[in-house]
């Protein structure tokens, strides 16, 4: 039977975040974190977007280039993206994460992992996160209808 997760909300304010990876899917989940004033470390072999470059630039990031994962890295990690482009890879880090009680997201699985991101549809007033049991492209179909129809009551 597949997780059943249960929604909430995290304050990530000044929390340990490390990212293993630095590809499209991983950048869009840092981009999702900098907005949670988290401190995110990116590990990783190579960089394939370029942008990774220009947020480590900007101080936002720190990235830990040319660098394989080790279980040492976890030591005083909070969350952890496992974003790499090896499934296989993704799923050890992440039964290693859950055996250490840290929370994992893991791109290449919708089950082997205990926390996932939602799709975000905020103003200053409200915050709404959508989920569809890790199917992302159907959780931002939701997230704009929605929009839609706050659009026309506000």
């Amino acid at each position: 039977m597949p997780n059943k997760f249960f929604p909430v909300s995290i304050d990530l304010n000044n929390k340990n975040i490390l990212v293993i990876g630095a590809g499209k899917i991983a950048l869009r989940k840092v981009k999702t974190l900098l907005d949670y004033n988290c401190n995110i470390t990116v590990i990783t072999k190579e960089v394939s977007e370029e942008e990774f470059l220009e947020l480590e630039k900007e101080n936002k990031i720190k990235i830990l280039k040319n660098q394989e994962f080790e279980e040492k890295f976890l030591k005083g990690i909070f969350l952890v993206v496992s974003a790499t482009d090896n499934k296989e890879l993704n799923d050890k880090i992440s039964k290693l994460c859950m055996s250490k009680n840290i929370l994992v997201n893991n791109i290449t699985s919708q089950d082997n992992m205990n926390l996932r991101f939602m799709s975000i549809l905020s103003n200053d007033d409200i915050q709404i996160s959508i989920t569809a049991n890790g199917n992302p492209k159907k959780a931002v179909k939701v997230k704009n209808k929605i929009k839609e129809f706050f659009e026309k009551i506000f």
